[in-house]
C-alpha cells in the first residue's frame, strides 16, 4: 500500500482534472481504475477497500463489500473494464498460505469473483474471464495458469507452467501468458516468450519472442513491451485479428533487432598455417550472451570438416551488449573429440552457431570463407603443410602415414595408414626428394636392381603419378638422400654417396623430364658414416644442412653454405646408434625449423625438433604416437 497523497485524476480527451486527497480521509493508496481510486482504510488490526470517484467536484467513497475473509492488507494488482481485482491476505491463519484474489465491480463495490493464490501471482480481468498465473500457495513453487469464469458457479481450466516472474493478460476469448523478461535477461530453461490460448483451450501459440510487461487498455486489449524476431523491440500492441485470434502489432520501435545478431566480425581471409604456430585466429562480436557457440569449418574440395565448440564464460554478465567468439583454430580437421588430419590447402568455409543464453529468438548462423594457403613442404604428398611418412613392407606394399600434432598433449601423431599400392619391391632405395620437378608437391625417385632411378611426381593428394625413367648407372651409389636445398635456388636437391665414399650433389632443375642437373662433387671420406640424411635447415641459416652419424654412434652436423658445398663438421653427440633410421621430414611442429625423425628397433619413433642454433640443432627427443613395423622402410 502506498503513503495517503493527493491523486490527480485529468481526463485526457477533455484536458479537465479532478483531485483526490486521501489524506482528508486517511486512506493509503492502492490503485486507479479509469476514475476510481482503490485506496485502503486502517480499521484496527484488520484493513478495509474503498473506491473513491470525484463527480462534479463531490467525491464519493463507498467501501467494497462481499470479501469472504477478513483483510491484513489490501493491493490494487489488475484493471479491466469497469473492475479491478484486489489482492488481500486474510487475517485467518489461512493468509500464511494463500493470497485471495477477488473481482470487484466498481460501479457496485461489490466482490463478483474470488479466487486463492501465491502472494507472488499475476492476475489479469476482462468482462468474463478471470486468470491467474503463478504458484498454488506460497510455500510451493510450481507455476500454474487457472483462467475462470465469473461468477460463484465458475469453471475453471489450469495448465501447468515453467515460468519466472509470470505475466497474465486476457484479450476477448484469450489468455495471454508468459514470462517477463527483457530482451538480455532470462535462461532458456524458462520459457520467455509471450503465448496465447483460448480461455477454454490447453495449446498456447506465440504471439512475442519475448515480453516484460503486458498492460490493458480500454477497448480490452493490451500493450506489451518487448520483441519479435519479425519486426524488432519495442512497444506492441495486441489485439484481436480478423480471426479472433490475438495478434501482436508494433507501434513503437526502438530500432534495437529481437533476434541475435552479428555486430562485428575480424576473420582472415588467408589461413597461414605455416606461421604462428600453425594456429589461425578469428573473432565475432555478438550482440549479447550465449549459451553456446560452434564454428564449423569445411574444406570445400573434400568436404572434410571440424566443429570446434567455444568456451563461454557462465559468469559473463547478462548485460553485457557485445559479447566476443574466439576461435583459436590449431589447423586441423576430423571428429571434434580427437581431430587427427592437418587441414589441406585451398578453400574454406566458415560457419558460426550460436544460441543465445536466454533462448529469445533462434540461433544465429553466420558464414563465409577463407583459404588455407602454405608453401610447398618437402616430406608433403596431401598438400597440407604437415609431414608425410611413406613406409614401404618387405613384400612391397607402400603406405602414407599422415602426421599431426595431437593439440591434447603436443605429440607428433599420424591417423591410420593410408595404402598407396603394391610393388615397390622392385626398388632397392625409394628417397622423398622434395619438389624437384616443378609442381608444388613433394616427389619421389626409386631405384631399381638394376640401377635404373625412376620419378615419381606426387599429385597433392597423397599419390603419385606413374613414374618416369630418369636414367641408368645409379647403382653405384650406396646411399641416396635429398629434400634439402642445399645450393640455394629455392629447389629441392639430392645427394649421392658412392662406394668409394665420395658424396656428390644432383641439384634439381624444377623439369620433370630432367629432374636434376649433372652431378657435382661434394667431398670424399663419407664411408665414415653409416647413415648421411638431408634434413633443410636446422641451424639457422636459410640452406640445407646434413647431419651424418659414424659407425660409433656419434651424430655430425655439416652446415649448408647455400653454394653445394658445407662447411666442416660439428659434433652433435653420442648415442645415435640405437637408431635404425632417420628421416629428415621438414617441419613437424610449425615452428618454422626443419626437425628430424628416428626409430628404434622396437618400433617406436621419436622426433628431434630443430632449434635453429647451429651449437645444438635439436631439441630433446620427444616420443611420437608413429610406430614403424619390422621390415617396413621409413622414406
Amino acid at each position: 500500500m502506498g503513503v495517503a497523497k493527493k491523486i490527480t485524476l485529468r481526463d485526457m480527451s477533455t484536458g479537465s482534472s479532478a483531485v483526490i486527497d486521501l489524506a482528508t480521509y486517511g486512506y493509503s493508496y492502492a490503485g486507479t481504475v479509469g476514475t476510481s481510486v482503490i485506496a485502503v482504510k486502517q480499521t484496527g488490526k484488520t484493513v478495509e477497500a474503498h473506491i473513491l470517484e470525484s463527480v462534479d467536484g463531490k467525491v464519493t467513497d463507498r467501501v467494497v463489500i462481499g470479501m469472504r475473509f477478513k483483510a491484513r492488507d489490501i493491493d490494487a494488482v489488475a484493471g479491466g473494464p469497469g473492475s479491478v481485482a484486489l489482492r488481500y491476505k486474510p487475517v485467518d491463519p489461512i493468509g500464511d498460505m494463500f493470497s485471495e484474489f477477488v473481482a470487484v465491480d466498481l460501479a457496485s463495490a461489490k466482490v463478483t469473483h474470488h479466487t486463492l493464490g501465491a502472494d507472488s501471482s499475476r492476475v489479469a480481468l476482462s468482462g468474463t474471464h478471470v486468470a491467474v498465473m503463478g504458484p498454488e500457495s506460497n510455500t510451493r513453487q510450481n507455476g500454474t495458469l487457472t483462467i475462470e469464469k465469473h461468477g460463484d458457479n465458475q469453471k475453471s481450466t489450469s495448465h501447468s507452467t515453467n515460468m519466472l516472474d509470470p505475466m497474465v493478460g486476457l484479450v476477448g476469448d484469450w489468455v495471454l501468458y508468459g514470462g517477463r523478461s527483457r530482451l538480455n535477461e532470462g535462461w532458456s530453461s524458462f520459457s520467455l516468450g509471450l503465448y496465447a490460448m483460448p480461455v477454454d483451450g490447453y495449446v498456447g501459440r506465440p504471439v512475442m519472442d519475448h515480453a516484460s510487461s503486458v498492460t490493458p487498455t480500454p477497448d480490452g486489449g493490451l500493450l506489451a513491451m518487448g520483441g519479435t524476431v519479425e519486426h524488432g523491440e519495442g512497444l506492441y500492441q495486441i489485439s484481436a485479428g480478423a480471426d479472433g485470434k490475438p495478434v501482436a502489432k508494433l507501434i513503437a520501435g526502438t530500432g534495437e533487432p529481437t533476434k541475435l545478431t552479428l555486430l562485428d566480425s575480424e576473420v582472415p581471409v588467408v589461413a597461414e598455417l605455416d606461421k604462428n604456430g600453425g594456429r589461425w585466429k578469428a573473432h565475432w562480436q555478438l550482440s549479447r550472451v550465449v549459451e553456446s557457440a560452434t564454428v564449423t569449418l569445411r574444406h570445400t574440395a573434400s568436404g572434410a570438416q571440424r566443429e570446434v565448440e567455444i568456451p563461454i564464460d557462465p559468469l559473463v554478465p547478462q548485460s553485457w551488449k557485445s559479447v566476443p567468439i574466439d576461435l583459436d583454430w590449431d589447423g586441423l580437421l576430423g571428429p571434434s573429440y580427437a581431430p587427427d588430419q592437418a587441414a589441406p590447402n585451398g578453400r574454406y568455409t566458415w560457419k558460426l552457431t550460436a544460441k543465445p543464453r536466454n533462448g529469445i529468438g533462434p540461433a544465429l548462423d553466420a558464414g563465409g570463407a577463407f583459404t588455407v594457403s602454405r608453401p610447398p613442404a618437402p616430406h608433403d604428398y596431401s598438400d597440407n603443410g604437415s609431414p608425410d611418412l611413406l613406409l614401404r613392407s618387405s613384400w612391397g606394399e607402400m603406405e602414407r602415414k599422415d602426421t599431426y600434432l595431437d593439440p591434447e598433449d603436443g605429440r607428433l601423431k599420424s591417423p591410420d595408414a593410408v595404402r598407396i599400392g603394391g610393388g615397390w619391391d622392385t626398388y632397392n632405395q625409394v628417397t622423398a626428394v622434395g619438389d624437384v620437378a616443378g609442381a608444388p608437391h613433394g616427389d619421389l625417385v626409386a631405384r631399381d636392381g638394376s640401377g635404373v632411378l625412376w620419378l615419381y611426381l606426387g599429385k597433392g593428394d597423397g599419390n603419385f603419378d606413374g613414374r618416369v625413367k630418369i636414367g641408368g648407372g645409379w647403382g653405384g651409389y650406396t646411399q641416396l638422400t635429398g629434400g634439402g636445398d642445399v645450393n640455394g635456388d629455392g629447389r629441392a636437391d639430392l645427394l649421392a654417396r658412392d662406394s668409394a665414399g665420395v658424396l656428390w650433389l644432383y641439384k634439381g632443375t624444377g623439369n620433370w623430364k630432367a629432374p636434376f642437373a649433372p652431378r657435382e662433387k661434394v667431398g670424399g671420406g663419407w664411408n665414415a658414416y653409416d647413415q648421411i640424411t638431408s634434413v633443410g635447415d636446422v641451424a639457422g641459416a636459410p640452406h640445407g644442412d646434413l647431419v651424418a652419424r659414424d659407425k660409433s654412434g656419434v651424430l655430425w652436423l655439416y652446415l649448408g653454405k647455400g653454394d653445394g658445398n658445407f662447411d666442416g663438421r660439428r659434433r652433435i653427440g653420442g648415442g645415435w646408434g640405437g637408431y635404425t633410421q632417420m628421416v629428415g621430414i621438414g617441419d613437424a611442429n610449425n615452428d618454422g625449423k626443419a626437425d628430424l625423425l628416428v626409430t628404434s628397433s622396437n618400433g617406436d619413433a621419436y622426433v628431434y625438433h630443430g632449434t635453429g642454433n647451429w651449437r645444438a640443432p635439436f631439441a630433446p627427443r620427444e616420443e611420437t604416437g608413429i610406430s614403424v613395423y619390422p621390415g617396413q622402410t621409413l622414406s
